[in-house]
């Protein structure tokens, strides 16, 4: 069977050995044009340079005889017997032994047999000195022995030309050869890189094809590409997945729409009001409860975009506000509930968004898939909390005579006019005024806690300078700061402007934050106390040396009758009423706190620039 390894190692081979080809190839020819030229053309230049040599020592010998006439014989002779002359014949021996050694053309043996026996002729006569009569005999066996001279030069000449004609024609049938071979490699090359990766690559590309349709719900793809590789293995298991894909889907379909039907009947009749949207916020289902809410009809909503069907109802527009907000920044406060009127009666809701979330295969990822917004009735519970708040308040209300009794008792004890006590019974009176006090401020927390509670918390808002609030507050609590040897430090900014705020509840605030960190501080411990500007508001915060706050506990703080560390001390309501009052006065109240670090709690109320 073949394998795409065998396929990948045969295409690299190929590609090998077009290259090995090549170059083999090129040094073929490389070496016949090497041949045409080597050997004799360098044998045959150097006979040119030869016969040159003759020729020029020849033409010297004959010049140096005409200079003298024949019957100067003496001078002649001197003269021929001079260095110039022998060095000539000397030249003219030595060019002709190197030529006579270096015969290579046919012929040309002949030839320099014929100069030897013309220039020996032509040196007996220069060297006999005969009369006037040797001058044509002298020119002529010059002249004869010059053209044995320019004969070698010729045929050698003619060899070269030859060879250099041979040289021509081999070098363009080396290009010829050379320019269809590398054609022919390009082309072939060419057709390998087109044809050979997409042999690979397009059943790959088409198989992402058909997993990304499968993965979107069409399990009718099939892979139609066939070959004894691994390909075709993989093209036979994704078919035979893809029909068991299908008839899983087929088989499983009636169990789902009656899955889907059964769910939907449980969602119609259930008595709180549901939406169910996509995770573009498009509505896919109404029970019949939200449908009577808001007065809408199922047809009319279906596959809508939720804040598009909201523009004409002020109801659906106010229970989607939560669900068009996004990011961690839209943690939402306790939510009040929705008081809806109907048929003259008020009716009260919880809101409540679900997102619906899965973790896509083959991703750590989770992403939202739709919205459940619910509506649960609590208009029972809202009920029993007005009247859980009313008996409070009337139960506290009635408190405070029997208290106010047992207060002008004790006070009239301590009077040394109704009669003196003795030790023990003093201190049976100040446990008493202690546990007296405490009641009084239980009474009053509740109090204030029911008034906040109905919503009718009467506030006198006027400008008021932040010192005043602190000096306010820390007079009120001097006395338990000297006897719990607390330290309080104050870091007031200067020039701070005054606040909108009502001075009666926020020294209350403050004095209640105050209290509470002196309950967690150690004696000899310190207290900072700081007002500073925070953009359009003044803050004021109060930080402790105690044991700190979990982040758990930090989210329940506010919360009414909630109690974190010392849970002996306290009803758990100081907290949850300063909030109300900082929230009344259009403030915020927030903690900061880490565990065996102390705490800071802080709040801001806006100033008054003007």
């Amino acid at each position: 069977m073949k394998k795409i390894k065998s396929k990948v190692f045969a295409g690299l081979a190929f590609l090998f050995v077009v290259i090995i080809l090549l170059s083999v190839l090129g040094i073929v020819f490389i070496n016949q044009l090497a041949n045409a030229s080597k050997g004799t053309l360098a044998d045959n230049y150097r006979s040119v340079e030869y016969t040159m040599k003759m020729l020029k020592s020849l033409d010297r010998i004959y010049d140096y005889r005409l200079h003298y006439p024949a019957q100067d014989k003496e001078n002649i002779s001197n003269e021929i017997n001079g260095k110039n002359y022998n060095a000539e014949k000397n030249n003219f021996l030595n060019s002709f032994i190197a030529e006579k050694n270096n015969v290579t053309e046919t012929g040309e043996k002949e030839l320099v047999d014929e100069l030897n026996n013309n220039y020996s002729n032509f040196i007996s006569i220069i060297e006999q000195q005969e009369d006037n009569n040797s001058f044509v005999n002298l020119r002529n066996s010059y002249f004869i022995s010059r053209q044995s001279i320019v004969d070698i030069y010729n045929i050698n000449m003619a060899a070269i030309q030859r060879i250099n004609i041979k040289i021509g024609e081999t070098a363009h049938r080396v290009s010829f050869w050379m320019i269809i071979i590398a054609a022919l490699s390009v082309l072939i090359t060419l057709f390998f890189i087109i044809r050979y990766p997409g042999s690979i690559v397009d059943p790959i590309l088409e198989l992402t094809d058909k997993i990304k349709a499968i993965s979107k719900g069409n399990y009718d793809q099939q892979l139609n590409f066939t070959s004894k590789d691994e390909l075709g293995d993989l093209a036979s298991a994704f078919n035979f997945m893809a029909g068991r894909l299908k008839e899983y889907d087929e088989s499983n379909l009636d169990k789902l729409l009656i899955e889907k039907k059964r769910l939907d009947a449980t969602i119609e009749n259930l008595e709180d009001a549901v939406f169910i949207l996509d995770e573009d916020k498009k509505f896919l289902l109404a029970n019949r409860g939200a449908l009577n809410l808001t007065g809408l009809r199922s047809k009319d909503i279906s596959g809508k975009y939720a804040p598009d069907v909201a523009v004409n109802n002020d109801l659906l527009r106010e229970l989607i506000k939560g669900l068009l907000k996004t990011g961690d920044n839209d943690k939402k406060e306790e939510e009040k509930p929705i008081k809806i009127i109907q048929n003259k009666k008020e009716y009260y809701y919880s809101r409540e968004i679900i997102e619906i979330k899965t973790t896509p295969s083959g991703t750590d990822l989770e992403r939202i898939i739709g919205y459940i917004l619910l509506l649960k009735n609590i208009t029972l519970f809202e009920e029993r909390d007005v009247a859980k708040t009313n008996l409070i308040a009337t139960v506290s209300h009635e408190l405070k005579t029997p208290i106010s009794s047992i207060n002008l008792s004790l006070k009239l004890l301590e009077d040394d006019r109704i009669g003196s006590l003795n030790e023990e019974q003093k201190n049976l009176i100040i446990s008493m005024r202690q546990q007296s006090v405490r009641l009084s401020k239980m009474v009053n927390e509740l109090l204030d806690f029911s008034q906040t509670e109905t919503g009718n918390i009467k506030l006198k808002i006027s400008r008021v300078r932040p010192e005043d609030i602190i000096d306010l507050s820390v007079t009120a609590i001097m006395m338990l700061l000297s006897e719990k040897k607390i330290q309080l430090n104050l870091n007031v900014a200067d020039n701070l402007p005054d606040v909108k705020a009502d001075l009666e509840k926020t020294v209350w605030v403050l004095v209640n934050l105050i209290t509470n960190a002196m309950r967690f501080t150690p004696e000899n411990g310190f207290i900072n106390l700081d007002a500073n500007i925070d953009k359009e508001f003044i803050k004021f915060s109060v930080k402790d040396e105690g044991p700190g706050i979990s982040k758990e506990d930090q989210d329940k703080i506010f919360k009414r009758f909630v109690q974190v560390g010392n849970k002996n001390k306290g009803t758990g309501l100081g907290l949850a009423i300063s909030k109300e009052f900082v929230q009344a006065q259009g403030g915020k109240i927030a903690v900061e706190s880490e565990p065996g670090k102390g705490s800071m709690f802080s709040f801001y109320l806006p100033a008054s620039f003007s």
